[in-house]
């Protein structure tokens, strides 16, 4: 019975449509028989382009590589993949020919500059009271700048490999250089060590890198500082790619994440938030219909509903979309029963 009733209204409001503007004039009797309900829209401020394919990085300034400065053996592993870290804590232990070396040539460049240093000191001393000529003196400045170069150079060698505390000669330690958690552990005990091999990389916590894959066709509202959300975290973009991948035609952003569980390696999908254009609107999906072959809403103006051709922008997960048309700020659109107005202009077509 509710179906006729249904029916019959329909055609009878067909028949008092205004087809200048697709103005529909229903009574209050027929809106509660349709199960018209409206709902004010807002100005929307972004669009999210959801389900883009995305895959997380170790932190570009937040993690860092150790190497192994000298190539060897690893003779002790003193942390897993996952440990927490401060820094300066040892990572590994070495052994190498290299590095039994350096103690002694450290010790023969000390030796040498001090000498040098000595020497060039007499000299301009005696330059200055006119007993030897300039020329003298150059050439021993020289040589102490020489030996101050050779003897920066092995401190510096030193300091990238300090020799472990209590363990054999030439045994050096790998040391976290920043407070973090290892990732990446690429030693094995026993093994040997190539010179400036990746050993770990230690990453601060909570934080990623997301690599994104955004279709070409958003090229042109990308930019640094953009909102994206992957999973609980959110994030901001940081870089936008200067190339289309040809198999792909996606563009690759990335996003500085925090705040979420993400591990370099996984791969999940991620929602960027693009700049709305100044006449978009969120509303509900549901008051969105097509009609001959655009998408229409129905706006509430004057006892009845005008339609007005949108163009959707975006559609949201939470049953939102955002969409772009002329709409007015706190415009009342119908949400409820919208296709049965669609029923209606199509009956009196």
């Amino acid at each position: 019975m509710r179906s006729f009733m249904l029916a019959g209204l329909l055609l009878v409001c067909a028949g008092i449509a205004t087809a200048a503007e697709s103005s529909l004039k229903l009574s209050s009797a027929q809106r509660q028989a349709l199960g018209i309900r409206v709902g004010a829209i807002t100005s929307a401020n972004q669009v999210p382009v959801d389900g883009l394919p995305a895959m997380a990085r170790a932190p570009l300034h937040e993690s860092a590589v150790v190497t192994a400065p000298f190539a060897g053996i690893t003779v002790a592993v003193l942390a897993r993949e996952g440990n927490t870290v401060k820094r300066g804590q040892a990572l590994a232990r070495i052994q190498s020919r290299e590095a039994m070396t350096l103690g002694a040539q450290l010790a023969a460049a000390s030796g040498d500059y001090r000498v040098a240093r000595a020497q060039a000191d007499r000299d301009q001393q005696m330059l200055d009271e006119g007993i030897i000529p300039a020329s003298r003196v150059q050439t021993v400045i020289a040589r102490r700048d020489a030996a101050a170069a050779r003897l920066s150079e092995l401190q510096a060698a030193r300091a990238m490999a300090p020799q472990a505390a209590g363990a054999a000669a030439g045994t050096y330690e790998l040391r976290a250089p920043l407070d973090g958690r290892v990732i990446e552990r690429s030693l094995r005990l026993g093994e040997p060590v190539a010179a400036l091999a990746k050993a770990f990389v230690v990453a601060q916590p909570d934080k990623v890198m997301l690599e994104i894959q955004v279709p070409a066709r958003y090229a042109g509202q990308l930019r640094p500082g953009l909102t994206v959300r992957a999973g609980a975290g959110e994030g901001v973009v940081s870089e936008v790619g200067a190339a289309v991948d040809r198999a792909s035609q996606t563009l690759l952003v990335r996003a500085d994440m925090r705040g979420q569980q993400l591990l370099p390696g996984q791969q999940t999908s991620a929602t960027l938030q693009l700049p709305a254009p100044q006449d978009a609107w969120t509303l509900p999906s549901s008051a969105i219909a097509e009609h001959a072959g655009q998408h229409v809403v129905f706006v509430e103006r004057d006892a009845g509903y005008l339609r007005v051709a949108v163009k959707v922008l975006a559609q949201t997960g939470d049953g939102q979309s955002v969409v772009q048309g002329p709409l007015n700020k706190g415009s009342q659109v119908v949400v409820a029963g919208a296709g049965a107005l669609k029923a209606m202009l199509l009956a009196g077509e």
